[in-house]
């Protein structure tokens, strides 16, 4: 399964890098890669079953911190 995702990815990058770098846009490229690294280091801990954990905790804690709220 890990080398499936890590297949998939490559495609994936094989195909739509090329248009992302034809346009010569320096913010967009950096944005591009630095989502598909993301998401291709976190499909990869999914797949290796690494738990991880969501972000309501750290939603909830700027929440409570911004408003002083507490239920």
């Amino acid at each position: 399964m890990f080398l499936l995702v890590i297949v998939s990815y490559i495609i994936i990058i094989f195909f739509e890098a090329n248009s992302i770098l034809k346009e010569k846009n320096k913010a967009k490229t950096i944005y591009y890669f630095s989502l598909i690294i993301t998401s291709m280091i976190i499909s990869i801990l999914l797949t290796l079953g690494v738990p991880l954990e969501g972000p309501s905790n750290l939603i909830k804690d700027i929440v409570i911190s911004m408003f002083g709220m507490i239920n």
